[in-house]
Formats: structure tokens, C-alpha cells, sequence
């Protein structure tokens, strides 16, 4: 499998405190998506990391169930984009604060500092995700299979020796790191006017921008050999610069065009936003969507006169349909929550035991699930696999297996969720944060 099994709802979001915001709040569509993701990562990778016949699928011709989990894997581009719209919303908040204290230098300290801090704190946390827990890698062709240590030590009973390039390689947090960086600094010019920062036309330029970055997005392809042979030259630091723009795994072309428009999204959410405001935003969906299908309708001979006709440029083509479908059925729903958002920084009034609060704790503390969801299956598929041998032989199995990891973190969540998650990854962030100067306040 490729790096797109790590697709998950870490969308970790600045949050602006009570005492700079006052009452601000949180629209909850967003919180339910996240828990959503997150359970299905928690789902799918129970099935797919341990089906004992990966290696026989012919990729040529998947079945449907294996093509639905295909199609799923391919939804990073949906978190990039929820990312942006959560994380400038809370920013666009603290920046209108800012300029109504006179705030020395109020765009840099409402986008870029905080946004560039989060964004190298993402590309460390790449690093160690990759060595420590992250997903295996399968060469269909010789069958071997590159894991991470976690996982490798439990399968192997011993020390595992983790592939240098497996380190460095992209995954969904060097995604959203680059773009919190590029977009945070890009933020910080294009709002940094107080009388124009609320102008219309600055927000379409971050529409128009992303629009821009995601059609272009298939030159990458062109790019493949150039990586190809910095590589076997040695010359590294090229490698990495291209990876970073063009690589397989979540590359800038075009996950930053979704962060841009995921923006527009958040700041059109950010002012008074009327329902008739949001409708619009449907048309950008549908107009993906279009886009998309007839890229599928183009004849396979014009793609390969042009030298596209790659595997990588039809999952570009799967994402485009994916985040056009997503605007076209969430904005509806969204619509429905429209009078349905809460106080984002007091959520004591919620009943710790309501099965929505727990459903809702596994947005906000996403980021821990997906870090302890490997090596917990890991454990448990060790422990079938020494009482029935062969038992993840037949996909029905690994489905009940999958559900079974669903139904544990449940438990899980109801139980920490009693206790605030005290000692969860956003737990001890929020506090390091607090530390450090860069406050979150992220308590819901």
C-alpha cells in the first residue's frame, strides 16, 4: 500500500482564547467530519493493514469493495482543505482582535507566527510518525513489505531496522506543516492593511490562487524523472525540494491549492455568514466536480500523447471529484447546523457521558487516536494471530476485525473522555503551547 493510507483528520486548529476573543464559536459540522475521518482511518486500516492476501490483489482489477477503499484512501485533499478553513476562521477572529488593540505587527502575530510555528512542529512530527508508527509500504511487485519501528518490532518479535527514505517521505502532516508555513507568510502580506484587510477581492485572490494550483497540479508528473535522478546523483537536497512540490505522497501540487480554498471557505464563515452566502459556495463543488469528470472522459490516447497517462494523475483526477462532492453534499448539511454552533473554548456544559460529546472528542483529540491506532491494532492482530492462525485469510474477517478496533476506541474515548483526556497528544500540546508563548486553548 502507498502513503495515502495515512490520510486522517489531523486538522489541529489555533484556537483564539475567551480572554482575546471573548465569546466566539464553533461551527460543530466540522467537529463531526474530523470524528468521522478519524473512525474510518481507525476502520479501514484495520482491514487493510492486516488482510494476510494483500499481496495477491491485482490492482488492475480490484473488486468493489477493494475500489471503495481505493477511492476512500484518496481523501487527504478533503483534510488539507478543512484544515484551512478551521485554522484561518480562529486566526481571522484573533487578527480583527489584534487590529482593534493595536497590536504591534497584528497579521504576522495572527497568522504567520503561529501558523509557521504549527507548520515546523508538523514537519517534526512527520519525521518521528514515519519512523515510529507509520504505515507499511508494499512492492507488489517482490512482495516485500517496509514498516515503521512500532509495528515492525511487534510483527518481527525483534528490532526493526527502519528504511532511511522512509523517514523522510511525505505523509499528511508534511502536508498540512508546508502549507500552515507557505499560507501563514502568504497571509500575513495579504492581510496586513487594516482598512482592506476585509475586502472581498482579497479573499477571491485566495480562491482564484487555489483554483490555479490545483489545475496546474498535473505538471508534478513531468517532474518524476528530475527526482529520479537527484536521487541516484545523490544530490538530496534537490530530491527533497522537488518531493516537497511534486512527490507522490501529498505534495504542494495540489494539496496547497485545497489549503487556499479551504481559506476562502473560513473566511467567509468568519463574518456574520448568511445561509444565502454559503449557498453559493456550492457552485465551486460542482465546478470541481464537472472538472473532473471530464478529465475521466478523455480519451486515454490524448493523456498518453502528453505523457500523463499515470496512475498518480488519475488519483489527482479521484481527489478533484472527492472535495467537489464533498461541497456539493456538505453545504447542505452545513446549512442544516447553520444555528448549530457552541462556545469554542467552554464546553463544560456538555453532559461528559452523551455519546455525541464522545463522538465529538474524537475530532478534537484526533491527532491521538491516529498515532496509537497502529501499534494497538498491531498488538491485537498479534495476539489473533498466536490463538487463530490464518484468521485474517478472508476479507469478512478483517472487516469484523476493523469493527471490533472501531467498538475498542469507543470504549476508549468514553472512558478518557470522563477523565478530559488528560494526557492525550492535544493535551500535552495545548500546554506546551501555554508554555511557550503560542496559546491554543484547545479544551473542546
Amino acid at each position: 500500500m502507498t502513503n495515502s493510507d495515512s490520510n486522517v483528520l489531523t486538522t489541529t486548529d489555533i484556537e483564539p482564547s475567551n480572554e482575546e476573543l471573548g465569546k466566539t464559536q464553533r461551527w460543530f459540522f466540522f467537529d463531526y467530519i474530523r470524528a468521522i475521518g478519524i473512525i474510518m482511518i481507525i476502520f479501514i486500516h484495520g482491514i487493510v493493514y492486516h488482510y494476510g492476501l494483500i499481496q495477491s490483489i491485482d490492482l488492475d482489477n480490484l473488486n468493489p469493495f477493494f475500489m471503495i477503499i481505493y477511492v476512500v484512501l484518496n481523501w487527504a485533499g478533503l483534510f488539507a482543505f478543512i484544515s484551512a478553513i478551521v485554522n484561518t476562521y480562529s486566526s481571522f477572529k484573533r487578527l480583527e482582535n489584534n487590529f482593534g488593540n493595536n497590536i504591534s505587527k497584528p497579521s504576522w502575530k495572527a497568522f504567520g507566527i503561529r501558523w509557521i510555528f504549527l507548520g515546523v512542529f508538523f514537519l517534526i512530527m512527520n519525521i518521528a510518525y514515519n519512523y515510529l508508527v507509520g504505515p507499511f509500504q508494499l512492492d507488489f511487485v517482490t512482495g516485500d513489505i517496509s514498516h515503521s519501528l512500532l509495528p515492525g518490532v511487534i510483527r518481527t518479535g525483534q528490532f526493526y531496522s527502519v528504511a532511511p527514505a522512509k523517514i523522510i517521505q511525505g505523509s499528511v502532516f508534511s502536508m498540512l506543516g508546508w502549507n500552515l508555513i507557505i499560507m501563514g507568510l502568504f497571509f500575513t502580506f495579504l492581510f496586513k492593511n487594516e482598512q482592506k484587510f476585509k475586502e472581498k477581492k482579497r479573499r477571491i485572490i485566495l480562491l482564484i490562487l487555489g483554483i490555479v494550483i490545483i489545475m496546474v497540479s498535473f505538471v508534478r508528473i513531468y517532474l518524476y524523472d528530475d527526482f529520479s535522478n537527484a536521487i541516484d546523483g545523490e544530490n538530496y537536497i534537490v530530491a527533497y525540494l522537488i518531493d516537497i512540490v511534486a512527490g507522490n505522497y501529498f505534495p504542494l501540487l495540489p494539496y496547497l491549492g485545497f489549503g487556499l480554498i479551504g481559506a476562502y471557505f473560513g473566511i467567509i464563515l468568519t463574518y456574520n455568514p448568511s445561509k444565502k452566502k454559503i449557498r453559493r459556495l456550492i457552485w465551486i463543488g460542482v465546478g470541481w466536480i464537472v472538472a473532473a469528470i471530464v478529465a475521466f472522459i478523455i480519451p486515454d490516447s490524448i493523456y498518453e500523447s502528453l505523457g500523463l497517462l499515470d496512475d498518480v494523475f488519475f488519483d489527482y483526477i479521484i481527489v478533484m471529484f472527492e472535495i467537489g462532492f464533498f461541497i456539493v453534499v456538505g453545504i447542505p448539511i452545513l446549512l442544516l447546523f447553520f444555528n448549530k454552533r457552541g462556545d469554542k473554548t467552554n464546553p463544560s456544559h456538555r453532559d461528559k457521558k452523551k455519546i455525541s460529546t464522545i463522538f465529538l472528542r474524537f475530532s478534537t483529540n484526533s491527532l491521538t487516536f491516529f498515532l496509537l491506532e497502529r501499534p494497538i491494532s498491531e498488538t491485537f492482530a498479534l495476539i489473533l494471530n498466536l490463538i487463530i492462525p490464518g484468521w485474517n485469510n478472508y476479507i469478512w474477517s478483517c472487516i469484523l476485525y476493523g469493527l471490533f478496533l472501531v467498538i475498542f476506541w469507543f470504549i476508549v474515548a468514553f472512558i478518557w473522555n470522563l477523565f478530559d483526556f488528560k494526557g492525550s497528544f492535544e493535551w500535552l500540546l495545548s500546554r506546551f503551547f501555554k508554555i511557550s508563548g503560542f496559546q491554543t486553548d484547545k479544551k473542546f
